[in-house]
């Protein structure tokens, strides 16, 4: 038995799991790692759950890339669960030189992860974006306890957004001896960065005054989020200064219940509703101070899409403080309540806001570095094969 190298002549097939192409942070980082991506060595396939239209679909498409959704729309219940883990054994037998999951939960390696080892695909990366999850129960928990050992047995490369994100999927051992690769949240870093004409214009364009204080906040309205608390913020700062705006970028399924609390607060003309948007560097230019207020997150996309936007970042306390990339973000913990939060951002918000670009470089957060340390891990996971030889 002996390891030869392997060198393929067709790009390598890679299993990628991305679950759907909403607007959301680990769909942003996927699209983003396929524009980047040396596409005459690796070959993506984004493997999603249901076959509908969502918001990365066209850029996907136009980057080349190709979407295999596992379930129609129209399924439900027992036949979509039948018709997703089916289809998952059944994509997973043409062919991938490997399989690559972005996982927020160490119980979802039951599902696709297991799936695709049994149909035969030996190389798994297992990627961790996140540090915990919405409320569980011990069922849930004993689960996920098991799912960390499954997920330490089938992987054979690790990558975790933080040492909280490995730490929570992988186990504390896995963490502490660093078994795992970082793989730092990359982004389009020249997209984001400071542009004063660019800040001007779009302030116009909403409608937003000069010496208007605008918070801003991007993520999907769901419990991790918080949205509650940033809406007491944002009463809180109406009192401080009745010209301040709050710019809410995202969709979700609490999105219903947050315009009703706004309602409800009478915040209506200060609470703009931006929705799923491309235009998320250029509303970035238009804020001042960025507020992100989870109960939890691996480490967020958009909190170094704000940084290098020059933007003074407010984030909860329960994010790693490997977030911080600039010396532009301040962490505040969540039992101070909304009112201690706004008179914060209110004493915060004269700094001078700067092109942040270089930082965000040389801490090794731009795209084109990630997609490079990416490409290296999938090619030492591929390179080697067992071969075995008549004696």
């Amino acid at each position: 038995m002996v390891l030869s190298e392997r060198r393929p002549k067709k790009p390598l097939r890679v299993f990628y799991m991305v679950y759907s192409l909403t607007s959301g942070g680990i769909e942003k980082y996927s699209v983003n790692l396929l524009k980047h991506i040396d596409k005459q060595k690796f070959s993506l396939d984004f493997i999603t759950k249901i076959d509908r239209k969502e918001f990365f679909d066209d850029q996907v498409s136009s980057l080349g890339g190709k979407k295999i959704p596992l379930s129609s729309e129209n399924s439900s219940g027992v036949r979509e669960m039948f018709e997703l883990f089916w289809n998952a054994y059944k994509t997973a037998r043409r062919g991938y030189d490997l399989a690559y999951f972005n996982l927020s939960t160490p119980a979802a390696v039951f599902k696709y992860p297991l799936i695709c080892k049994l149909a035969g695909i030996h190389k798994i990366v297992i990627h961790s974006h996140n540090a915990s999850e919405d409320g569980a129960g011990i069922g849930h928990s004993v689960v996920n306890y098991l799912g960390r050992a499954v997920i330490n047995r089938i992987s054979s490369e690790r990558f975790a957004c933080s040492d909280k994100a490995a730490q929570w999927l992988f186990g504390g051992k896995v963490a502490e001896q660093g078994q795992y690769t970082l793989i730092q949240n990359g982004i389009e870093t020249v997209k984001y960065t400071y542009n004063k004409e660019k800040r001007e214009k779009i302030r116009k364009e909403l409608n937003i005054g000069r010496d208007h204080l605008v918070l801003g906040h991007v993520g999907r309205f769901a419990e991790q989020k918080n949205h509650e608390f940033l809406i007491a913020i944002m009463k809180e700062i109406s009192k401080i200064d009745t010209k301040a705006v709050l710019l809410l970028i995202g969709v979700g399924e609490k999105f219903g219940s947050i315009q009703s609390l706004v309602h409800e607060y009478g915040l209506n003309d200060r609470v703009k509703f931006m929705g799923e948007t491309d235009r998320v560097a250029d509303l970035m230019q238009a804020m001042d101070v960025f507020v992100l207020p989870s109960h939890f997150e691996g480490l967020p996309v958009v909190g170094i899409e704000a940084q290098a936007s020059g933007l003074k970042c407010v984030l909860s306390s329960n994010i790693s403080l490997e977030a911080d990339v600039t010396g532009n973000v301040s962490f505040l913990d969540l039992n101070l309540g909304p009112k201690k939060w706004a008179n914060f951002i209110d004493e915060v918000r004269g700094y001078q806001r700067q092109d942040t670009s270089k930082a965000i470089c040389d801490a090794q957060y731009d795209i084109r570095e990630t997609t490079r340390l990416v490409e290296k891990k999938l090619t030492e996971v591929s390179r080697f094969e067992v071969e075995l030889e008549s004696a």
